[in-house]
């Protein structure tokens, strides 16, 4: 399975690298009106910054911002597999030892404290299932999703149409997303645990 899931990573981010910086930025876009559609009545959102060719979630997060809604981004925690908890969107930003840029200051939050999350993804199914870079920080952080689905946050994978497969393979420790935004359309998961 693990074999599987690291070519399977590699052929997604060659699709989504295949995308040209004008494609990626007008796709985000794209994406941002439709996401605010979704997560306007959210009171605190936690996001992500694009890292590579990753669908660029800012324009989303500014208009959340400008509405009243805080945003906050992930920190990752000083042990290897740690969870990750939330702080403010605001400099200063430093980068983290996966060269991610992440806040330094202000209140940490845990992930239940938010109302949606924009999740970062290399590949998604319809059923709710996403494939992330491996790292598995976001699966021990929602890690009680598993157990308790009506509990907050909600997981809003944020990518591009052509990150769509048909079918990922799942893992007991994988944490399924709730929806995810593309540049075409909102695609709510159909659960068939």
């Amino acid at each position: 399975m693990v074999y599987e899931k690291q070519s399977l990573r590699r052929v997604l981010r060659e699709r989504r690298n295949g995308l040209s910086p004008s494609v990626r930025r007008s796709g985000a876009l794209r994406a941002a009106r439709r996401g605010y559609l979704v997560l306007r009545r959210a009171k605190r959102v936690g996001a992500y910054l694009p890292h590579g060719s990753e669908i660029d979630p800012r324009p989303l997060m500014y208009a959340l911002a400008r509405s009243g809604c805080a945003v906050y981004l992930p920190v990752v925690g000083r042990q290897l597999n740690s969870s990750l908890s939330f702080r403010p969107w605001r400099p200063p930003l430093a980068r983290n030892r996966y060269g991610i840029m992440e806040p330094r200051w202000g209140r940490k939050l845990q992930g239940s404290q938010l109302d949606m999350i924009l999740v970062p993804l290399v590949g998604f199914d319809l059923r709710g299932s996403r494939l992330g870079q491996g790292g598995g920080h976001y699966d021990r952080t929602f890690a009680f999703l598993s157990r308790r689905k009506h509990l907050k946050p909600r997981l809003i994978g944020m990518a591009f149409e052509r990150q769509q497969v048909a079918e990922l393979p799942r893992d007991t420790h994988d944490v399924c997303l709730h929806a995810v935004i593309t540049e075409k359309r909102v695609y709510r998961a159909r659960r068939m645990l």
